[in-house]
C-alpha cells in the first residue's frame, strides 16, 4: 500500500501524517480495551459470590411464650338482690295502704292492712268464752277436790269421783280449745297488716284500696298489692360464652361499666351457676355491687371486662403468618430445613394472635421476606446459611 502511494506521487510526508492519523483511534481504542478489562477484572473480585457460593442471612423469629391475661367482654343486667311481691296473709278487703312507689322502707315497717273488724269480735267473743271455760274449770276443780276429800274418808262413792273428775278434764279442754282459737284470732289480727320483709325500696302499687283480694291460689287476678325490692346491694347478672368455663372461677376479678354510671366499678364473680343456657349456650355468673343512696337501678344494661388468671400462650407477629385466613401457616427452619407448618389460632391483638395448636417454645418460624416456599410433606435442604 506504501509503494502505491508512492507510485501516485504522494509526498512521503502526507503519507506519514495519514498513517498516524489513522493508527491513533486504534491505539486509543487498545488502551481503552485494557482499562477496562483491568475494570472488570477488579469488579469481578469485589463482587459477592453467587446465591450458591455464599451464605444469605435472614432474620429468623424464634417462637416463645408469654404469661397473658386476656379480658372476656360479657354483658349483662342489673337485677335486685332480693324482690317480692307482698300480699295479704288473710283475705279481705285492702283497707289502707300505708307505701308509695319509691318509698324507702325498712324491715318490719308496716306496707298496708287488710280489713280487720271481723277479727276484732271474733276475739272479743273467744275472750269472754275464755273467761267463761276458765270460771267453770275453777269451778269443776273445787268440786273435784270435794269429792276426792270425801272418798279418803270413804263417804263419796266411785262414780261420784270418776264424774268429777271428768268434768274437771272437759273443762281443763275447753280452756285450751279457747286459748287455742283466741291466739289465731290474735295471729291474723297481727298478719291483717303486711310488713316489709328486708330493708329495700317500693317498685310497685298493684291495688289502690276497697280491693278484695283472696289469701287462696284461686287463680282470678294478681293477689300482691305492692312490690319489695332489696336494691343494696345489686346483682350483676352476666351472660358468659360457655367456651370461657375454664377460665371463670369465683373471684375473678370484674370491671363493671353500667349505663348512667359514670364510673368503673369493680367487683369480682361471686356466683357462678350451674344452668347452661340452651339456647345461647352460655353461663349464668353474677357479681354484687354495694349500692349505697340506690344509685345504681335494678333493670340497668351493663358491661363487664373479666379478668381471668395469667396463662402461658404462644403469641406469634400477624407478619409471619402465610396462607388464606382460614388455614395459615408458617414456613419453620428447623436444622437447615425448611418445613410449613399449618396452625389453629385466635385472635389477641392488632398485632399478633394466640397459637392454639402448631408451634411449640424454642421453635424458629421464617419471615415473609423468605419467598422460598415448600409443599406440606416435602423439605428442602437450603445451601446458604440462616442466622438469627
Amino acid at each position: 500500500m506504501y509503494n502505491a502511494l508512492l507510485q501516485e506521487g504522494i509526498p512521503l510526508r502526507l503519507i506519514s501524517k495519514s498513517i498516524f492519523l489513522v493508527s491513533l483511534p486504534l491505539i486509543a481504542a487498545f488502551h481503552s480495551g485494557k482499562a477496562f478489562a483491568s475494570a472488570e477484572n477488579e469488579i469481578t473480585e469485589q463482587a459477592p459470590p453467587s446465591e450458591h457460593s455464599q451464605p444469605s442471612q435472614f432474620a429468623l423469629h424464634t417462637v416463645t411464650t408469654e404469661n397473658v391475661v386476656k379480658p372476656i367482654l360479657a354483658t349483662g343486667t342489673i337485677m335486685a338482690a332480693k324482690s317480692s311481691n307482698i300480699g295479704p296473709k288473710i283475705e279481705g278487703t285492702i283497707e289502707e295502704i300505708y307505701v308509695r312507689v319509691g318509698d324507702r322502707v325498712n324491715a318490719g315497717d308496716a306496707l298496708f292492712r287488710t280489713r280487720d273488724v271481723v277479727l276484732r269480735l271474733q276475739k272479743q267473743e273467744l275472750a269472754a268464752s275464755s273467761a267463761l271455760y276458765a270460771a267453770e274449770f275453777r269451778k269443776a276443780k273445787i268440786e273435784f277436790n270435794r269429792v276426792s276429800n270425801l272418798r279418803n274418808k270413804g263417804v263419796a262413792s266411785a262414780a261420784q269421783f270418776d264424774t268429777s273428775a271428768a268434768a274437771l278434764e272437759t273443762a281443763r279442754a275447753r280452756v285450751d280449745i279457747t286459748k287455742s282459737k283466741l291466739a289465731q284470732v290474735e295471729q291474723s289480727l297481727e298478719d291483717a297488716i303486711a310488713r316489709a320483709p328486708y330493708t329495700g325500696v317500693i317498685t310497685e302499687r298493684f291495688v289502690d284500696e276497697g280491693v278484695f283480694i283472696s289469701s287462696r291460689a284461686s287463680g282470678m287476678g294478681n293477689s300482691a298489692v305492692v312490690q319489695v325490692k332489696k336494691a343494696d346491694p345489686v346483682v350483676a347478672v352476666w351472660s358468659i360464652a360457655a367456651k370461657y368455663l375454664p377460665e371463670i372461677t369465683l373471684g375473678t376479678k370484674v370491671e363493671i361499666r353500667i349505663d348512667g354510671i359514670p364510673d368503673v366499678i369493680e367487683s369480682e364473680i361471686h356466683i357462678i351457676n350451674d344452668r347452661i343456657d340452651i339456647a345461647s349456650r352460655s353461663i349464668d355468673a353474677r357479681s354484687v355491687i354495694t349500692n349505697d343512696g340506690y344509685k345504681i337501678k335494678p333493670g340497668l344494661f351493663a358491661r363487664a371486662e373479666i379478668f381471668p388468671k395469667p396463662h402461658k400462650v404462644v403469641l406469634l407477629p400477624r407478619s409471619l403468618l402465610r396462607g388464606p385466613p382460614n388455614d395459615p401457616y408458617v414456613l419453620l427452619y428447623e436444622d437447615g430445613k425448611e418445613k410449613r407448618r399449618h396452625l389453629t389460632i385466635r385472635d389477641h391483638n392488632t398485632d399478633s394472635v394466640e397459637v392454639l395448636s402448631g408451634l411449640e417454645a424454642g421453635m424458629r418460624v421464617l419471615p415473609r421476606s423468605h419467598l422460598i416456599d415448600v409443599s406440606d410433606d416435602v423439605v428442602m435442604t437450603r445451601q446458604e446459611g440462616l442466622g438469627n
